[in-house]
């Protein structure tokens, strides 16, 4: 076997056709499927149905798929270090979104100053399709905020991350303190189901019997922020994000007088996976880093000033 029969079998696995696959890898079909049926032949499984000429992956030929992609990578990896003396190749960094918009800048700012030599292409997306990517060998490492569900993902703590919740400033609710049961009957604003702040409070309002209804879904943090601006609903959105917003006092405060959460930040990386020099050196930077400075594990911001802290629920 070669590296040319791995190739073309990720590809022709990824496109689902021996056309398709043969048209993006400038070969003829008979080259394509000769490759295929040799793997085949030499494993002495198949890697494909072939149904009404289509071809269905099989779960045998899923599972070699997962060892193909990491061989594939890793020699990679391999020439481009051993290849171009004093160059550390490409650096693929995922994030959730939330961990994307408040933290990841900052510290991207501060590994690319450390290591100009190092190309990153950083995706952020929500964590249930960041980790998605770490599975199929599309990221090297991703910092975040959800839950990740794979046992084939290593996870290591970096952070954990406080929620506040807010709403406008004329809202009878504005800086005042009340109960999570209170809370929960004004109209909810949420980002979409799967996002680290559905799933997040989501976790952790189910400790208290509460069901979450939302008024609003939507993908844009953005758009949840001006819905809260003009008075239509509440939110729980990660504190770092809101520290602006808060100063410029476009938004208000609500306390909680029986409820607090707080969300682990992880650092993740697919446990096959082998963690080059640069690799190690990103996650002791994020270790070292993280959690930024202004986060005060000492002072909750969910929490009024005036009452005794609850315990707080980790979701």
């Amino acid at each position: 076997m070669t590296l040319r029969h791995f190739r073309i079998f990720i590809e022709v696995a990824s496109a689902g056709s021996i056309t398709q696959a043969a048209r993006n890898l400038y070969l003829t079909q008979p080259t394509v499927s000769t490759a295929v049926r040799e793997l085949e032949e030499h494993y002495g499984t198949l890697f494909f149905d072939r149904i009404n000429q289509r071809l269905r992956i099989t779960g045998e030929g899923r599972r070699f798929l997962d060892y193909a992609r990491h061989f594939i990578q890793m020699y990679d990896e391999m020439e481009l270090a051993f290849s171009n003396s004093g160059i550390s190749g490409v650096l693929r960094i995922g994030a959730s979104t939330n961990v994307g918009i408040s933290y990841l800048p900052r510290f991207m700012q501060l590994f690319q100053e450390t290591y100009p030599q190092v190309h990153t292409q950083v995706h952020i997306q929500t964590t249930a399709q960041t980790e998605a990517m770490l599975l199929n060998g599309a990221l090297d490492l991703a910092i975040v905020g959800g839950t990740i569900r794979s046992e084939q993902i290593a996870l290591t703590p970096l952070f954990q991350e406080h929620y506040t919740a807010i709403c406008a400033p004329g809202h009878p609710m504005a800086g005042k303190t009340v109960s999570i049961n209170t809370f929960m009957k004004q109209p909810l604003l949420f980002r979409e189901v799967g996002s680290t702040s559905y799933e997040v409070f989501q976790n952790a309002i189910r400790q208290t019997g509460c069901e979450v209804t939302p008024a609003w879904e939507s993908t844009s943090q953005e758009a949840i922020l001006e819905a809260v601006r003009l008075g239509l609903g509440v939110t729980i959105l990660p504190s770092a994000m809101l520290e602006a917003e808060l100063r410029l006092s476009t938004i208000s405060r609500i306390y909680f007088s029986d409820f607090s959460f707080q969300n682990t930040v992880h650092l993740a990386w697919h446990q096959s996976k082998f963690l080059s020099p640069v690799m190690q050196d990103f996650i002791q930077m994020a270790r070292e880093l993280l959690p930024p400075n202004h986060i005060s594990a000492q002072n909750s911001p969910e929490i009024s000033p005036h009452t005794q802290p609850f315990p707080v629920m980790d979701a």
